[in-house]
């Protein structure tokens, strides 16, 4: 079952603090655009249309305040959160004259509660919301009856990528002699990664160069 992701635009100059919210969001259905300043998030919200917007207000070149004042027209009804220290809230009245920034959550906070928030107001239903580390990643070997030999993909390869996939498999296909041709058997939850199908081609790529057999020698089974 393919999920539907929702695109969120993150602008946040502390790039350390930037990674661990951009890595928490994307164990759930969230795709993170991240960048460094009013600026460069202005050029974003041209190109792109976004789901959800989080900003900080105190951003090098552009603050937050003034870029909410001019949210490019492809991105003018997309809701906004600015995360701010207590010593701003001065800059989040003014700004709340933009019907589009919805809430404001105080720096340091809980990314839960920002999930939390961003869930309610994208009035995203509990069951749409996937946590990719309830579906810890792993491999076995298998066999089936009209396709011999195998593997089965378990759980959601969250940030695994299809080289180490690949060795994955290699090693779990160390004792078959000589292989010519094998299936790979694909669980429901490999789909809860937001580019399964791109995963997939790659690693069926990178195994057939590897065994040096086609690639259709490797069938891909829907488990």
């Amino acid at each position: 079952m393919v999920q539907s992701f929702f695109k969120i635009l993150f602008a946040e100059d502390n790039e350390s603090s930037a990674e661990l919210l951009i890595h928490f969001l994307e164990r759930f259905n969230f795709e993170v655009d991240h960048v460094v300043d009013g600026m460069a998030a202005e050029l974003k919200l041209r190109k792109t249309k976004y789901d959800f917007i989080l900003l900080d207000n105190m951003m090098p070149v552009l603050s937050g305040v003034r870029l909410a004042s001019k949210v490019p027209d492809l991105n003018k009804n997309t809701p906004i959160v600015f995360l701010t220290a207590s010593n701003e809230k001065e800059d989040v009245m003014a700004a709340a004259h933009s019907k589009q920034l919805v809430g404001y959550i105080l720096k340091p906070f809980d990314p839960d509660k920002l999930l939390q928030k961003i869930v309610s107001v994208l009035k995203i239903p509990d069951d749409m919301i996937v946590d990719k580390k309830k579906y810890p990643f792993s491999i076995e070997r298998t066999q089936n009856v009209s396709y011999g030999n195998g593997v089965k993909l378990i759980g959601c390869p969250f940030q695994k990528n299809a080289e180490k996939i690949a060795q994955e498999i290699a090693f779990v296909l160390k004792e078959l002699p000589g292989v010519r041709k094998f299936f790979i058997e694909v669980g429901e939850e490999f789909y809860y990664h937001k580019k399964a199908q791109e995963l997939l081609a790659s690693l069926v790529t990178r195994l057939a160069s590897k065994y040096e057999i086609k690639e259709e020698d490797i069938l891909i089974l829907s488990s």
